[in-house]
This record gives structure tokens, sequence and C-alpha cells, in this order.
């Protein structure tokens, strides 16, 4: 195996280009300048991905590119996830990171709107078991993979879904190359022709929300899957342009509309982006999940109950108008959702099934609870008004309106959304949602034993530990 470099280039006036500018900043940092604290969060979030990715198995959902790569033969050393297949490092992140996207249940980088570890850690994780990676060297790929998603992420929040386009898969595929070009360690102008060439597979439509189909499940695969082509069709001499970022013809212009020219300065970031990762507490789109905890903390507060549906008039939720063409319209399908998927992507619905059940999770969305009349009946008494919250993107509020027959009004504000850095879930919180994820599919004691080797990632021998438990794993 090649050697991943071993100090950190210094930032430099040379950098003329973006993707200059974040090779020269953090692609050759090594592993010893990460502060280990920032080494155990980029391992929970490994933790998080590998269990959603197993609750998606379990439930059968997101496993189309498993059965390809199964159909079609693909060998190799990588694993995937909750199978006993070892097969070629772009099959097994395709795969891994289709499901683990798959319920809409990983985690997200709220100030850049993106699934930044669906993205990077199955490509990671591949790579590292092909290449018998140290679990640190993976870990330290892993935080470079989210400084760039994350800096890339915040020069454009929002234009691109405007636009047509996921974020995450648009530029996830430029963090996966990243994450890629360090495990099979190119130098850094491999590193940057990797990027170029990146931007020549970047894609990802939103064109799912006409009809909930399955496709948007599939955009981390793709993207994580099309990082480690670029990056070895760069350490194989091919060239890309070190302007895809801002040419007039690069990803933001083409996809976002957007120049950033003038925004790289501005922009801002984190010293260390992992640590804003915010998992998720609920299995759907992030703009749904503070309308849930309004309607979960009036229901705990007393002021609704599924036994007294009736005696509601309205149910009115304020959220800023980039949620309105993900969640709330158009209204008759946010009603009545026609798929698990849709349902996943609908205020009205979402919020109705948390008050008849107390709560979402990965089997709220079955036929018959998508069927059901009662959230139905609750769902088209939901309406909304366009608010620009201040909160909004660093997290994702809204606030709800609970109007009674009798006139009695009760109102919850959601600041910060459950699983963001201003309402955060602690290690103990995502290692029990791990558990909830994997011990379904898996068993109690094997999911217990996964979470241990994952934790222990940055530890000597700790990769060669997780990779033949997750080889030995397959959910039931």
């Amino acid at each position: 195996m090649a050697a991943i470099p071993a100090t950190r280039v210094a930032p430099t006036t040379t950098a003329k280009t973006l993707a200059e500018r974040l090779i020269h900043e953090w692609y050759s940092m090594s592993a010893p300048e990460i502060p280990d604290r920032v080494l155990a969060r980029t391992a929970l979030c490994v933790l998080d991905t590998v269990g959603v990715a197993l609750a998606a198995r379990k439930l059968d959902v997101g496993t189309a590119p498993s059965r390809i790569v199964e159909e079609t033969g693909s060998t190799g050393k990588a694993s995937v996830w909750g199978t006993a297949m070892s097969v070629a490092a772009e099959d097994a992140a395709f795969a891994n990171g289709t499901a683990a996207h798959a319920l809409d249940f990983d985690d997200t980088h709220a100030a850049a709107i993106m699934h930044a570890s669906a993205v990077i850690v199955p490509p990671a994780l591949a790579l590292g078991e092909e290449r018998d990676a140290s679990g640190r060297d993976i870990l330290a790929a892993l935080v470079v993979g989210y400084q760039v998603a994350a800096r890339l992420g915040r020069l454009a929040p929002g234009p691109f879904q405007d636009h047509g386009f996921q974020a995450t898969s648009v530029l996830g595929t430029f963090a996966a190359a990243a994450v890629a070009s360090r495990l099979l360690g190119l130098s850094p102008e491999q590193a940057l022709n990797a990027l170029g060439i990146a931007g020549s597979m970047a894609s990802g439509l939103m064109a799912y929300l006409s009809d909930g189909s399955d496709v948007k499940q599939m955009h981390p695969g793709w993207a994580g899957m099309s990082g480690i082509r670029a990056a070895r069709m760069a350490k194989a001499g091919f060239r890309g342009p070190s302007a895809v970022f801002e040419d007039r013809l690069g990803v933001f212009r083409s996809f976002a509309r957007v120049d950033i020219s003038k925004k790289w300065e501005s922009a801002g970031g984190a010293p260390w982006e992992v640590e804003l990762m915010a998992p998720k507490p609920y299995p759907a789109c992030l703009c749904v999940h503070a309308p849930i905890q309004a309607i979960l903390e009036l229901r705990k507060a007393g002021k609704i109950s599924p036994d007294r549906i009736d005696d509601i008039a309205n149910i009115q939720c304020d959220a800023p108008n980039w949620y309105i063409g993900l969640i709330f319209e158009p209204s008759a399908a946010k009603v009545s959702p026609r798929t698990a998927y849709e349902a996943r992507f609908s205020g009205p619905w979402t919020m109705a099934r948390a008050l008849l059940d107390g709560g979402i999770d990965v089997w709220s969305f079955t036929p018959e609870k998508i069927a059901d009349p009662r959230a139905r009946a609750i769902a088209s008494k939901v309406t909304y008004t366009v608010e620009e919250l201040p909160e909004f993107p660093e997290s994702f509020p809204a606030r709800v309106t609970l109007t009674m027959r009798s006139g009695e009004k009760h109102v919850s504000y959601i600041h910060h959304n459950l699983g963001t850095p201003g309402n955060p879930m602690g290690s103990d919180d995502i290692r029990r949602k791990f558990l909830s994820c994997a011990a379904p599919g898996i068993g109690e004691g094997r999911a217990q034993d996964i979470a241990r080797r994952v934790e222990s990632l940055a530890q000597a021998g700790g990769a060669k530990q997780l990779f033949e438990g997750l080889h030995a794993t397959q959910v039931r």
C-alpha cells in the first residue's frame, strides 16, 4: 500500500483555485494532528452509518445494489454490511452507501445541508478493508472528507436543491474522492486531479419528490462509488480541471447557478466539521423533525392526544420557505402519501403519525400505517405559513400552533431540532440508536460486539477487528 502523506501541506498563497486550496489545507493532514476527541466523534459517525444501513437491510429497503453486486459476481476484499459478500471496493461503497441512506435515517451536516456520512463512510471502510489500512488512517481520511464536504456545502446551502439536485450526491462525490485519494496514497497533485475528475461524475436529481420513488436512496452510494473511481483514474494519470468548482462551467454555476469566487473567505466553517454532524432521531427528511418534535412536546404536555383528534380544528406549522416543496407541497400527496419514501417527506403525515404513536421509528412506514385513515384525517388539518426562522440552516426549526375547536391555542417552537449542535445527541444516545437499528437484524449480542469494535477503531488492530466482525455479521 502506498504511504499516506505524513505531513500537512501548509496553506499557501499559490493556491489559485478552490480545489487547490482544499488540497493544501486539508488533504495532507497527518493523523497525529487530529485530536483524539475528533477521532472518537468520527467513530460515532461510522457507528451511526453502519447501524442505519443494517436497519435498511433488515427491512429490505435500498438493497437493490447489493443484489446487483451479487448477481454480477463482483470479487474483492470489501464487506457488504449485513451479508457474507466480499466484493470490489467500488461495489461495496455503492451497496453500503445506498443502504445507509435508504431510510433517510443517516446523519446530516445542517449548515451545509449534506448527508456526508452516508457518502464517505462506505468508501472509507471499503478501501480501508481492501488496503489493510489502520483504523487511525481510516478515521483521518474521514475527517478530511468531512472538512471537504462541509466547506463545499457551506458555500451554497440550498441552491443545489432549488435547482433540482441533491447537494449530498453532487458535492459528496468530491468528499468521497478526497477520502479515496488519501487511502489510495495519491500525491496532492493526483488528488487535485481526482477532484477535477469527480466533477464529471457528480449527479443526483430531486425528481423523486414527484412520486416517492426510490432513486434518492442511491445518491450517496453512487457518489461514494464515483469518488473511488475518480481517485483510481487520477492515480492512473488521468487529469481533471483544477477550477472544477468556480469555473464558469464548473459545478457551482452548472448545478446551483451560484458564483462562489467571492465566497471562499466568508463561507465560514468549524475547526473540525465532523463535530457538527447531526445524527437523526427519526428516519425521515430533516425538515419534518422539528414539526414532529413540536407535536410530541404538545402530546407530552397533555395538550393533545390520540383520543382527542376530533377536538382539533387546525395544526399550523411555521417554517422556512426552503421546506415547502420538500414536505408541504403538493398538498394532496403530503396528506395521502403513496409510498414509504413519500411519507418520509411529508410534514403533515409524519406529524399525524407522531401524534398517534408517540414517536416515529423505522416501523412507522409500513403499508398499513401509510394507509391508516386516522393519520390522513389528522394530516388534512395541517396548514403551513412561510416564516424565515432565524435558526435555519444552522438547525432546522419550526413553530407549531395547535388550535382546538374550543378556540384554545397551544404553541411549540422547536428552535434546534434534536441532533443538531444546539440540541445534540450524546454518545450514549447514538449508541442506543445503533443498537435499536442493528439488533432486530443481527441480534443484541452481535450488535453490542460491532459497537465495541467500531468504538475501538482508532486502537492498534482496531480496523482488522472491525472488518472481521462485519464480515461475520449477517442480517437475518
